[in-house]
């Protein structure tokens, strides 16, 4: 009788083994309560022998998963970790497994051992348990009427799957069936057209060549214009007429969640829920020829919310590079800038300093000491070239050229190379603006406050923004400021993340803001 129990013991153990990742984020009673609660609804997939393997082969990998994404940012797996991973190519993953960190790996070791022995000690137990333990019995039970429980409580209340998964998703693991349930409705929305505003676009307000550029892991706190002291990483930009930087707080640690407010100014499930359009789909109902070239690595036959969003409204879409040096842009900016259309948008989507750096930054800009300066250095080089490319192009038209990125990247000593995290390098990043004399003379309130004056005069404005005040500096740009004005607009004013003031984001560690 003692060894039954022993072994019955043993099995609860082994069982609540497999919820262990859904503390990765952090322990506490509630944590604690909830994986308990996740074992105990689950338990009764122990009954189904057939099915073992697959449910502890799945649970033995989801965990690995969650380890390898919370050494990064500090939580389990989400819908924006689905979509890198249906985007990302076999070359940037072979680039991204170096850059996880050494305690991550050791971590899934132990987990992959340790989840061995779980698995191997409830497949022998559980058959001589299952008629004889009452206790895996009262276990097996309650479960039931749990379930009973919860199927009675979704009648009444007339819950569909989306509000359902909604209120269980801290249920380890259904947080992934959540993120899949997300990802599907960010996909299934991406082939709804936007919804375009009724009203003309303002002439009076519109830019004769606009030049956005999307970068790519950039972080404010390498910027020496911006007050980095450690190399003169802007000196291509510093001596500039008509330039004025800032720092903006990005939307999200990875690409994923951050870029699509720099499209929209909104998030990928709000834009494609209200069918958003981004400022390219703006400029061209304004009836501006648009040109979108992207240096980023996807699969070109996977479509996405990123490639969707750059190619339904351009005139005219070209992957020019696959996470090639950013060099590989400028002559299709050249071109475009030749083009004879009187109104342009012209969109660049750089790789720039995407992890590992040192692999796309070209030996002749590799003098400083640290690799991460040196690709800083580079994106400034080209964006002093690309700026002198419009101004010659532009002559007495207004042109405008934008620069933000989607995010940036944790800085030693918080890691011990350059990766993405969760860390507050990784949310502040630069924002540049270039403006002709014509644009500051004909449509001085197209720039946003910081911009307004010369850099010679120094910033006119102090206030804070998100980087989505790059697709809202692009809209007012092509004539739909209005649009700004909607009572509902999130604006990027007052930035934030996850409803944590940037000032409050400033004060907690550093190095890990989960």
């Amino acid at each position: 009788m003692n060894s039954m129990r022993v072994k019955a013991w043993l099995a609860l153990v082994a069982w609540l083994l497999f919820f262990i990742p859904s503390l990765l984020p952090g322990v506490s009673v509630t944590s604690v309560a909830h994986l308990l609660l996740a074992a105990l609804c689950f338990s009764p997939l122990l009954l189904l022998r057939p099915v073992q393997p697959i449910v502890f082969g799945g649970l033995a990998l989801l965990g690995c998963l969650n380890i390898v994404h919370a050494s990064f940012f500090g939580a389990l797996a989400d819908e924006f970790f689905l979509a890198t991973m249906l985007r990302t190519t076999p070359g940037e993953t072979a680039e991204f497994l170096p850059t996880i960190p050494g305690r991550a790996w050791v971590a899934v070791g132990f987990w992959l051992l340790a989840c061995t022995w779980a698995g191997h000690t409830l497949w022998r137990t559980l058959p001589v348990l299952r008629g004889s333990s009452l206790l895996l019995r009262r276990v097996w039970q309650v479960a039931g009427l749990f379930w009973g429980l919860v199927l009675v409580y979704a009648l009444v209340q007339q819950l569909n799957a989306n509000t359902f998964m909604r209120k269980a998703k801290s249920l380890y693991p259904l947080h992934m069936v959540r993120a899949t349930m997300r990802q599907q409705e960010i996909a299934n929305g991406l082939f709804q057209p936007p919804l375009l505003p009724v009203a003309q676009a303002d002439p009076r307000a519109q830019v004769d060549t606009v030049v956005v550029v999307l970068g790519e892991s950039a972080t404010a706190q390498r910027w020496s214009l911006l007050g980095y002291q450690g190399a003169d990483t802007n000196a291509p930009l510093a001596n500039l007429p008509d330039t004025a930087a800032t720092t903006v707080l990005a939307q999200g640690w990875n690409t994923a969640a951050a870029l699509p407010f720099m499209l929209t100014g909104m998030s990928a499930r709000d834009s494609t829920a209200r069918q958003a359009p981004s400022f390219i789909d703006l400029a061209q109902h304004a009836g501006y020829k648009t040109f979108a070239f992207t240096n980023s690595r996807f699969f070109s036959a996977q479509e996405d919310f990123f490639s969707y969003a750059l190619r339904r409204s351009s005139a005219v879409y070209q992957k020019v590079g696959n996470g090639d040096p950013d060099e590989v842009l400028t002559a299709s900016l050249r071109d475009a800038l030749a083009d004879p259309a009187p109104r342009k948008l012209i969109v660049l989507h750089t790789y720039g300093s995407h992890p590992l750096p040192q692999e796309r930054t070209p030996p002749g800009y590799r003098s400083m000491a640290d690799a991460y300066d040196n690709s800083v250095h580079y994106t400034s080089d080209l964006l002093a070239q690309w700026m002198a490319l419009l101004a010659t192009a532009s002559k007495d038209r207004s042109a405008l050229l934008l620069y933000t990125s989607d995010h940036g990247v944790l800085l030693p000593p918080c890691v011990e190379d350059y990766r993405h995290g969760a860390g507050l390098s990784s949310l502040e990043v630069p924002m540049l603006v270039w403006a002709n004399t014509a644009l500051r003379v004909q449509h001085p309130q197209v720039l946003p406050g910081f911009a307004q004056q010369p850099k010679a005069d120094g910033p006119a404005g102090a206030q804070e923004h998100t980087n989505a005040l790059l697709a809202e500096t692009a809209m007012r740009a092509v004539g739909y400021g209005a649009l700004l004005a909607q009572p509902d607009w999130p604006g990027s004013t007052n930035p934030g993340l996850e409803g944590r003031p940037w000032a409050e984001l400033r004060q907690r560690d550093a190095c890990a803001l989960q």
